[in-house]
C-alpha cells in the first residue's frame, strides 16, 4: 500500500512539472473592496529561474469564473508548448464594466487597476504593452475587446471568442431583451443603466471603434461558432470584423463550425495561444 502512494505522488508531480503550475491566489481589490481570486498558469521551470515571461489575461464569461478556464478546458496541457504565464481573474456577473449605480461594482478597474499591476508586481512578468495579451469567451469576449479598445496602450493583442458585444445597445432592442432572463435584464441595467448615456457609451464596442484611432490599436482575432445559440452574437462580430476593417486596425476573423459551449471555446483557446505565440515567436 505504500509503494502504491508513492508511485502515485511520482506520477502526479510529474504531471504537474511536465505540464506547468496552476497556482490559485488573490488579491485585495480597491475596486470591488474585497479580495478577488485568480488562477495563474506557471510554465515549465519557472520556479528554478529568473526568466521574465510575456502574459495572457483570460476572461470568463457569464454565469462562470476564474477556475472555468483550467476545469473545462485543456488550458494547462496546451499553454504547456509556450513560454508565457496566463492569468484568469474573477469579475463575478460584472461585464467587465464600471458600475455608476452600484457600489464596489467597479468590474473594469479590477482588472486594468487592480489584478495587472498587482499580478505584474508578484510574477516574473514582462511588463510591456508586446507582451501583455488579453482574451475571453462569451461576456469575457466582450470585456477582451472593450479593454483592447479602451486601453491600446496596454495590449498587443485581443481575443474575442464568441463575443457578447451586443449589450449594452442591446437593451434598446425588445427582441434581445426578450431572450434574456429577468435576473440577467436585471443585472445587465444595473451595470450599464436604463438608457444610452456618456457611461453607456464608453462601453459600448461600436461607439468605442467608431471614436478610436485605428493605427494605434492593437491586433484583435475574433471567433465565432456558426451554430452559436446566441444569435445575434455571429452577426455583430461580423459587423464589428467590418468597423475594424473601416478603421484600418490589424485583425482576423473566422467562423467555423460549432456553438456557444466548451467544445468550441476549448478548440479556439488552443488557437488563440498559437497565434500569440507565432506573432511572439517564443514557442519552445
Amino acid at each position: 500500500m505504500k509503494k502504491y502512494f508513492v508511485l502515485i505522488f511520482i506520477f502526479l508531480s510529474h504531471t504537474a512539472f511536465s505540464q506547468g503550475t496552476v497556482v490559485e491566489d488573490s488579491l485585495f481589490s480597491p475596486s470591488l473592496n474585497a479580495y478577488s481570486k485568480f488562477n495563474v498558469i506557471l510554465p515549465e521551470g519557472y520556479s528554478k529561474g529568473h526568466e521574465r515571461y510575456p502574459v495572457l489575461y483570460l476572461l470568463h464569461g457569464l454565469g462562470g469564473d476564474y477556475t472555468n478556464w483550467v476545469k473545462l478546458t485543456d488550458l494547462v496541457h496546451y499553454a504547456s508548448q509556450y513560454r508565457l504565464i496566463i492569468v484568469t481573474p474573477d469579475a463575478r456577473n460584472g461585464w467587465y464594466t464600471n458600475s455608476p449605480f452600484v457600489q464596489n461594482a467597479n468590474y473594469e478597474n479590477l482588472i486594468v487597476n487592480d489584478v495587472i499591476p498587482g499580478v505584474e508586481k508578484k510574477y516574473r512578468i514582462i511588463q510591456t504593452k508586446f507582451n501583455r495579451a488579453i482574451a475571453g469567451l462569451s461576456m469575457g469576449g466582450y470585456g477582451a475587446v472593450k479593454f483592447g479598445l479602451k486601453y491600446p496602450g496596454k495590449f498587443f493583442f485581443v481575443g474575442g471568442i464568441s463575443p457578447s458585444i451586443q449589450f449594452p445597445g442591446g437593451l434598446e432592442d425588445s427582441a434581445i431583451v426578450a431572450r434574456w432572463s429577468r435576473s440577467s435584464t436585471t443585472n445587465l441595467r444595473e451595470l450599464f443603466g436604463q438608457t444610452r448615456t456618456d457611461s453607456w457609451n464608453d462601453n459600448d464596442i461600436f461607439f468605442l471603434t467608431e471614436k478610436t484611432t485605428g493605427k494605434s490599436l492593437p491586433y484583435f482575432y475574433l471567433s465565432v461558432g456558426s451554430q452559436d445559440g446566441i444569435m445575434e452574437i455571429v452577426g455583430l462580430t461580423h459587423d464589428l470584423a467590418a468597423a475594424l476593417r473601416k478603421k484600418g486596425v490589424e485583425f482576423e476573423m473566422h467562423e467555423t463550425a460549432g456553438g456557444h459551449d466548451w467544445k468550441f471555446w476549448d478548440k479556439e483557446i488552443k488557437l488563440v495561444l498559437q497565434r500569440i505565440a507565432e506573432m511572439q515567436g517564443k514557442k519552445k
